[in-house]
């Protein structure tokens, strides 16, 4: 049942995933054609400001979910009201504070700008405002989704909702190519599907609407205290780390800048929201199984799970390495580029990052948010002063520097130190033997990758750009599969595949 909604899952959310950076791509062609790339800049940092404000959800969201596995995994309906009760509650408060926080900070805006030329830039921020607040009105149900392995549903609302924002704002930019119009229907969409979203989650489950709620257990209460205490630290630190690059540039070196980084940030991004896909469709299967089942099949699911990242990992790590800049150039212009060696940086934070997948999958299903409480904020201040100081100093590639130096010194080593002493039984030397043994592979490949590239192909054109994919995928996957083909992951995944979809590799 877990792998039949996994697959399930899995299938909606790549869907949801290629449709919505189809059309991210394509909205995004038409606004720098349309209007001024500064504009691009305070998208970039508009949405840094408001994953600030952010803050004020604390971690609630990860916090009740995993309170929600064991009765959902035990059909505890009256359990899942009053847990769902409480959401409603803490994410009307949530909203409603990100309002009030984001209204007082309208006074300091210009503080975090170089240079700012744009009239308005005011009013545009309270419209990103409102689109942050008021979402968390209704988007608590979709959780209840996620948690209930039914991500497919959240997925078909995003796609429905991508489709439709994309449509109406490359035909405002192309009409009126105004960025009020365009941030407007920015707001309306957002909260339109989050409204519907919410209707058909009360459809699949009518008890949310009972008006009978009884009083959760001291137990339950206590355990979500505690988790939301230990994401507090997580919520800083991931807001520190993910959600400062932008304001960093911003204040050091321009709007300008800020824009050209957006344009990376947006691909390399896509790739890390497709992890994000995949793992919330997996992430309630995974809560279910650590429930349910023993400790070594834990393991070997955890195993497989790392297996797969790393997977992932190295055939979008060589097609970035060799691709990023010629996707760049074909879809924005070679004005629009940055220099090989930023872009290698932005390609080494990106694999950090992505090979966490795994363990912090595993870590939120087995709610072990306390366990590790103090590592966010180390990272966040390592993060914080190595990402200015070298901003100030070395310009863009200071703010990929300092993420790449904090995620070393703490995430890399702090996270599956914790999961492997309190939640899945794995020797920590024998991941760390893993990891370099995916890591050492995964750089040979993509440096071959490139160097077959460019050997083949001397100028930037569309055909070269597909057949430099077609090259990427295929020395990808057939150097992984014959280096692992014997491991007891790829028999897994082979067996799987044969069974659930008729397919057949070795």
């Amino acid at each position: 049942m877990r792998i039949k909604q996994a697959s399930k899952n899995i299938k909606y959310a790549t869907i949801a995933y290629f449709l919505k950076i189809i059309l991210q791509l394509v909205v995004r062609l038409v606004f720098v054609k349309s209007l001024p790339v500064e504009y691009l800049g305070i998208n970039g940092l508009f949405t840094n400001l408001l994953a600030m404000l952010s803050l004020a959800e604390l971690g609630v969201a990860p916090a009740i979910v995993y309170s929600l596995y064991q009765p959902l995994a035990t059909q505890d309906s009256a359990t899942v009201k009053s847990l769902m009760q409480l959401f409603k509650k803490a994410y009307i408060s949530i909203g409603c504070i990100i309002i009030t926080a984001g209204i007082c900070m309208i006074p300091w805006l210009d503080w975090f700008i170089k240079e700012n030329d744009i009239t308005g830039i005011k009013w545009f921020y309270f419209i990103f405002l409102l689109n942050t607040g008021l979402s968390y009105f209704y988007s608590y149900k979709r959780n209840l989704l996620i948690a209930d392995q039914k991500q497919y549903v959240n997925s078909i609302y995003q796609s429905v909702g991508q489709i439709v924002l994309s449509v109406l704002q490359i035909l405002a930019l192309l009409v009126f190519p105004s960025y009020w119009l365009y941030i407007i229907l920015m707001l309306l969409v957002t909260v339109s599907e989050n409204f519907a979203a919410a209707r058909k989650t009360e459809k699949i489950y009518p008890y949310l609407l009972d008006k009978n709620v009884q009083k959760l257990s001291i137990d339950v209460k206590n355990t979500i205290a505690k988790n939301i205490k230990a994401m507090i630290a997580h919520k800083l630190g991931s807001v520190a780390v993910f959600s400062t690059s932008n304001l960093i540039l911003a204040k050091f070196v321009g709007l300008v800048e800020v824009g050209f980084y957006s344009n990376y940030y947006m691909v390399i991004s896509a790739a890390n929201s497709f992890a994000g896909q995949f793992f919330s469709s997996i992430t309630a299967s995974i809560g279910n199984l650590i429930a349910l089942e023993s400790n070594q099949k834990k393991a070997d699911i955890f195993k497989i799970t790392e297996f797969m990242v790393a997977w992932q990992a190295l055939v979008i790590g060589c097609g970035f390495f060799t691709l990023l800049n010629p996707l760049i150039e074909i879809w924005l212009g070679k004005q629009f580029l940055f220099d090989e060696a930023i872009v290698t940086w932005l390609i080494v934070n990106f694999y950090l990052t992505y090979m966490r997948k795994a363990v912090l999958a595993f870590r939120d299903a087995s709610g072990l948010y306390w366990n590790d409480r103090y590592k966010p904020i180390a990272e966040a201040i390592i993060n914080l002063a190595a990402s200015v100081y070298f901003t100030i100093n070395y310009g863009v590639v200071g703010v990929i520097w300092g993420g790449i130096i904090s995620t070393l010194l703490t995430c890399f080593w702090v996270e599956p130190y914790v999961l492997f002493r309190n939640g899945i039984d794995i020797k920590l030397k024998d991941y760390f033997k893993d990891y370099l043994q995916y890591a050492v592979l995964s750089v040979l490949t993509a440096v071959v990758s490139k160097w077959l590239y460019t050997s083949l192909f001397n100028d930037v054109s569309i055909i070269n750009f597909i057949l430099g994919v077609i090259l990427c995928l295929a020395i990808s996957n057939v150097v992984w599969i014959a280096v692992f083909r014997k491991r007891e992951e790829m028999a897994y995944l082979r067996n799987v595949a044969r069974d659930k979809f008729g397919m057949n590799f070795f």
